[in-house]
């Protein structure tokens, strides 16, 4: 079936699959508290039920059922039907399921929020005659009404695109900017992906000219080589500096600039900017250090 005989959800489906940017989904949080409380109160009335009967057991006149309350092996010998079977095989099945919930949220929390320009073209395909012309109805069609409608916020949605779980860095910031621009770079640069129906040109109204990871990693290349020449123009500098205080003064500028590189322009945790910093600035006091003793022997 060609996609642009294709309504509703499946067509959706193939939009979303097409550019993975506009797979955005809601994240359900205030449901997926509620089920998790909801499990969280199973499991505590299966606890409290088991703490009831181990008191009951312990205060037993039978031998053996005093015995279920410290010795293993009579409580594995008991029947699939004994209470004591019967409330650990429920709360090992609840406390599966509870965990396995709570991970998920934990896995969900975790990643990003789409970006405002990529839930606004979906609205925009959603609504469009040619595109999702506002064909789905019922529960669930409108996850995706406008943001601003005080509602839904782009907190509420998971983005799903593999690029949305990079760190939001100042060169991928100018990267998403730019990008409108570089959307129109020739063909040969960007090839052109179309989707929907066409018309008479060929041309289809929904278009997307590749994705902007090749730029990702060309600006990566830009703030690699920007750190290393950052690495050289100090030392350079320092060694036609002859004044020890301007040499200090050089030393803290260039630290400075090159931890700010580090911070805005990559995406290094708190101690490995520490340990570059700190290393940098190493390198610039050895040498220092080594120009005024050869200074002094002169």
């Amino acid at each position: 079936m060609a996609a642009e005989q294709k309504r509703g959800y499946q067509q959706l489906a193939d939009l979303m699959a097409w550019d993975t940017n506009l797979a955005i989904f809601p994240r359900f949080c205030s449901v997926n508290m509620l089920c998790l409380l909801h499990r969280q109160a199973e499991i505590s009335e299966l606890e409290e039920r088991l703490e009831e009967l181990g008191y009951v057991n312990n205060k037993s006149s039978d031998e053996k059922r005093r015995r279920l309350c410290y010795d293993w092996s009579v409580l594995k010998d008991l029947g699939r039907d004994s209470p004591e079977k019967k409330l650990l095989d429920e709360l090992r099945i609840k406390l599966a399921e509870y965990n396995q919930a709570l991970s998920d949220q934990i896995t969900l929390a975790a990643q990003p929020s789409p970006n405002r320009s990529d839930m606004s073209y979906l609205q925009h395909w959603l609504q469009h005659p040619k595109g999702g012309a506002n064909a789905l109805r019922g529960s669930g069609s409108m996850p995706w009404s406008p943001v601003e409608d005080g509602q839904h916020h782009l907190d509420d949605f998971v983005d799903l695109s593999p690029l949305g779980n990079a760190e939001r860095t100042v060169t991928q910031w100018m990267l998403d900017l730019l990008w409108p621009m570089l959307r129109h770079l020739p063909k040969g640069v960007m090839p052109v992906r179309q989707f929907g129906p066409k018309d008479e040109s060929g041309k289809s109204i929904f278009s997307s000219k590749g994705n902007n990871r090749v730029f990702r990693t060309i600006a990566d290349q830009i703030s690699s080589f920007t750190a290393t020449v950052l690495i050289l123009i100090p030392v350079i500098t320092l060694h036609f500096v002859n004044s020890a205080d301007m040499r200090l003064i050089i030393i803290v500028v260039f630290s400075v600039a090159f931890q700010g590189l580090v911070v805005l322009a990559t995406e290094a945790k708190r101690s490995e900017v520490f340990a570059a910093t700190a290393a940098f600035v190493a390198i610039q006091v050895v040498y220092v250090g080594g120009a005024l003793g050869s200074g002094e022997k002169r």
